[in-house]
């Protein structure tokens, strides 16, 4: 190669294939159809043999020559209507032949239009030279134009014939598939250029004019390499371009003469004091502001980036209040979030500037601008319940700053500097925040419709803004920042101004106000940035939170009193101000209840936050408004405690509480003695409610109903009931309409925490026992003794066989019944043998002198003696041991459910004559 030859302008040395550029179109629609073939109606044989063969038969039986007139109107019909068919089958092959040719006519024109905007498309993603004086290197360079595949040809289908229609349609096809002039790009880097004549050398002044461009010329015996581009100068309008793997295309060069180069050189000299560069970093756009010498024009706003005319300041106080970020993904959306943040943070104290991040990317965002003092609070994604809470939070916030303007007489934060430091709230990914919490969205606009008096901007950043912001919202944000969008987004979101970004590098951004639009590269913001201005406010005090902290994990009594304190302290503050928050759940101190509606008064159990309002609240239950009240929740979940407290809360006031037993013995007693005679104004207490039904087996059903009469009883009194119950999974049945409310701690599992009726995607696995739901709000039971939770002992009353008269003994262990009673009971006369019993009513006269007697049998023996049996029971009583309550049906004809017995401790059924059945305690018959 001669090195006179040689011509380079080399920026890059990397080199890949040329290529056509194939614009993403819509394509054309289905080519037209082929003309319909229209069927030859045959001539009707059978319609014409048939009517002459019948005539001919109705001839014959009527004798009657004249039938055979009516055999000649058949041929008649069926000629006319052969003629008729094959009139219609011309005029469909005339009109079909018709539709064809005006719809492949205009074919033809869609054709020819849908090349021309896809001509048009490839020009303005692609010019003859770029305007810009730094343009980006990633981009190809443009040789001129040849012919190409298209993109919006339609899709191929199968034309199996030979016919002039169907050649047609071919025609059509290759001609929308074929472009007959496209771009044809190279890669900026080393082009070998053959050729000589003035075509020739236009075409390598043209490529050494473009940035990234080196260019070597060829002899006509030298030869590149197998990967190099080469470009073979036929004439002015022909040129050949070799590319990888021996491919040639054919391209008609594009050339511009001296004079145009000089132009475009000017052009360009024109615009390089507008043209951002192509990356910044945030320390070099701060030493750029610093040797301005201007300190005002920091205050005047923040900087985030640089144009060509120096740093760019974005005022959201004056310009704002809120703005609105759009862009692809890594086109810097993310970037010009904290370069704003560190910017404002730089150069305003944590007492003038407080920085709320809301991520839903994970929290990546803002790493290392959460350590700058200014920094009040980050939400993520990953953790649902505080993302909600806080955000919900912040129109308290606004309500907080609004009462400190009316306290101080002021309508806006400009009019005394100071009065309120500025809050910005900067939201990535806000579609995703909403697709969390659809909720959000009045929250939102009411505070973009607030924030410029009160101190609040926000800035929220969204792929495609114009899709996830509704118009209350971006209404009120003045400011739009562009990054590089979809044709679509960026005309909906800043119009035609977001073209210029469609082929940006990253970090480019169009900033439109009200008074101006500009091109402006972002700052990349790296932790010696954020380290630097965290060492200049080292010594200031960290920003207060703008919500309330999240409820504490473990409540004591005492940290509950001082809680409710201090809300009282607060609700006092806010009457002063007219605001008695009166939709607030009431309060109540606990030393002295005061309620005006009849039965228990409220029992407070816990904490409850209430994030909208700022504040914590008692969490009470009024069981004369609420209901009988479920404490539902997992094993450690703390439901045996928020049991305690609630009966710990009862104490305090002197109520009466009455706890069911575990055995289901005893609580089933309970509850029919609570039902019978209900203490007045009580409070029944069930732990393990779901166990203990489990427990009762084939009992449960009679065991429901005595707790639902109970509870009836109860509340006819003044009284009230509450039970633990585990999962609602599990315990679904026994949940349903029996208790109208609701306390609601950690569950299984999501599905269990929905179906509990607690608000759907907040579940946490991780929560602490006794933290729940009550209210449709978050709160914390207070720790109680557990101990509190003693049984009310409900045992059956002892039993002895009365004086002077006989006792009948059901039972299935006859022989060891009458073991114990006759070492127990030596004076009474233990009969097991009912055949050596007198009849009924026949006492022998020997006998009377006798000890009563105990007539020990098992049911079966009994119905074989059912005369004495019957004559015994009517003035003696019948003591069923070690039975079951079938015999009790069978042998006394009862048809409710007797009591359950624990007949380890001796319980036996007793019936005296004319009474029910009863359960009663006989000692002597417990297990040894």
């Amino acid at each position: 190669m001669r090195a006179r030859d040689a011509r380079r302008r080399s920026h890059t040395s990397q080199s890949t294939p040329a290529h056509v550029l194939l614009v993403p179109v819509h394509r054309l629609p289905p080519l037209p159809a082929l003309p319909r073939a229209s069927i030859r109606a045959p001539f009707p044989v059978i319609a014409v043999v048939a009517p002459v063969v019948g005539a001919v038969v109705i001839g014959l039986l009527t004798g009657s020559p004249f039938v055979l007139v009516f055999a000649l109107l058949s041929p008649l019909i069926a000629i006319a209507t052969t003629l008729d068919a094959r009139r219609v089958a011309r005029r469909t092959r005339r009109d079909e032949a018709a539709r064809f040719e005006r719809e492949c006519g205009a074919y033809e024109v869609a054709i020819v239009r849908a090349h021309a905007g896809e001509r048009a498309e490839a020009d303005a993603r692609h010019p003859v030279l770029v305007s810009s004086s730094s343009p980006d290197l990633r981009q190809s360079v443009r040789l001129g134009t040849g012919p190409a595949m298209s993109g919006i040809a339609p899709d191929e289908f199968l034309l199996p014939g030979d016919s002039v229609d169907e050649e047609r349609l071919r025609d059509l096809l290759a001609r929308a598939r074929q472009h007959a002039s496209l771009p044809v790009l190279v890669p900026r880097g080393t082009v070998y250029v053959r050729g000589t004549g003035m075509a020739a050398e236009a075409l390598i002044r043209r490529l050494e004019h473009e940035p990234g461009m080196s260019v070597v010329c060829l002899g006509s015996n030298e030869h590149a390499g197998p990967e190099a581009v080469v470009v073979h100068v036929l004439s002015a309008t022909r040129a050949d371009v070799s590319v990888s793997g021996g491919k040639t295309v054919a391209v008609r060069p594009e050339l511009l003469s001296r004079q145009q180069l000089a132009a475009v050189r000017a052009h360009r000299s024109a615009v390089e004091a507008t043209t951002p560069p192509n990356s910044v970093g945030w320390r070099a756009m701060r030493e750029a502001i610093a040797s301005a010498g201007d300190d005002r024009r920091v205050w005047a706003g923040v900087p985030v980036g640089l144009d060509g005319s120096g740093p760019v300041l974005l005022d959201l106080e004056r310009e704002g209040p809120h703005a609105l970020v759009g862009g692809t993904t890594g086109s810097g959306k993310s970037e010009f979030l904290r370069a704003l943040a560190l910017g404002w943070a730089a150069d305003r104290s944590p007492s003038e500037l407080h920085l709320l991040f809301v991520d839903f990317k994970g929290g990546a965002t803002f790493a290392g601008l959460t350590e700058l003092p200014h920094t009040v609070g980050l939400v993520t994604d990953l953790d649902p319940l505080v993302a909600e809470r806080a955000l919900l939070s912040l129109r308290a916030e606004l309500r907080r700053r609004e009462r400190v303007l009316v306290d101080a007489g002021l309508r806006d934060v400009t009019q005394r500097p100071g009065v309120l430091a500025r809050l910005v709230v900067l939201v990535d990914e806000f579609q995703a925040l909403i697709d969390t919490f659809p909720e959000l969205h009045a929250p939102f606009a009411d505070l973009s419709a607030r924030g410029r008096s009160l101190g609040v901007h926000l800035v929220l950043c969204t792929q495609n803004p114009a899709g996830a912001v509704r118009d209350a919202v971006a209404a009120n944000c003045a400011v739009r920042i562009a990054f590089r969008l979809t044709t679509s987004a960026g005309s909906g979101f800043i119009g035609t101004a977001g073209r210029e970004l469609m082929a940006s590098p990253p970090g480019r951004a169009m900033i439109v106000t009200a008074d101006e639009t500009r091109a402006v590269q972002i700052a990349t913001v790296d932790d010696d940035d954020i380290a630097a201005v965290r060492r200049r406010w080292a010594g200031a005090r960290a920003g207060a939170s703008p919500w309330l902290l999240p409820l504490p994990t473990v409540l004591s009594a005492a940290a509950l009193e001082v809680a409710l304190q201090e809300s009282r302290e607060s609700k006092s503050g806010r009457a002063a101000l007219g605001d008695d928050g009166a939709h607030a759940t009431p309060m109540i101190d606990s030393a002295t209840p005061r309620h005006n509606d009849p039965g228990l008064p409220p029992l407070v159990f816990g904490l409850l936050d209430d994030p909208v309002e700022q504040r914590r609240i008692a969490a009470e239950w009024h069981p004369a408004r609420h209901g009988t009240l479920a404490v539902v929740g997992a094993s450690r979940s703390g439901r045996s405690t928020a049991l305690a407290a609630l009966v710990v809360a009862s104490q305090r006031v002197g109520v009466p509480t009455v706890v069911l037993p575990g055995s289901v013995t005893e609580a089933w007693a309970l509850l029919e003695q609570s039902a019978e005679q209900p203490v007045k104004g009580g409070l029944l207490v069930a732990d393990d409610l779901e166990l203990l039904i489990a427990d009762a087996d084939e009992l449960a059903p009679e065991l429901l109903v005595r707790w639902d009469a109970a509870v009836r009883s109860l509340r006819r009194v003044g009284g009230a009931a509450v039970a633990a119950i585990g999962s609602a999974s599990a315990a679904r049945s026994l949940l349903g309409a029996r208790f109208e409310s609701r306390l609601l701690l950690r569950c299984i599992d999501a599905n269990d925490h929905h179906l509990a009726g607690a608000p759907r995607g907040l579940f946490d696995r991780s929560a602490p026992a006794g933290r729940g739901w009550w209210a449709d709000r978050q709160v914390q039971v207070v720790e109680s003794p557990v101990a509190v939770l003693v049984p009310t002992p409900c045992p059956a009353p002892d039993w002895l066989p009365p004086e002077g008269r006989d006792v009948v003994v059901v039972t299935r262990r006859t022989a060891a019944v009458a073991a114990a009673l006759r070492a127990a009971h030596p004076e009474l006369r233990v009969v097991i043998d009912l055949a050596s019993e007198p009849a009924a009513g026949v006492v022998p006269a020997a006998a009377v002198a006798l000890a009563p007697r105990v007539l020990v049998a098992d049911p079966e023996a009994w119905q074989a003696a059912w005369s004495l049996f019957s004559a015994a029971r009517r003035a003696s009583p019948v003591v069923m041991a070690h039975a079951d309550p079938v015999d009790v049906r069978t042998m006394l004809g009862h048809r409710a459910m007797p009591p359950p017995l624990d007949e380890v401790k001796g319980d036996v059924w007793v019936v005296e004559p004319g009474e029910p059945v009863r359960r009663r305690r006989w000692s002597v018959l417990a297990a040894g």
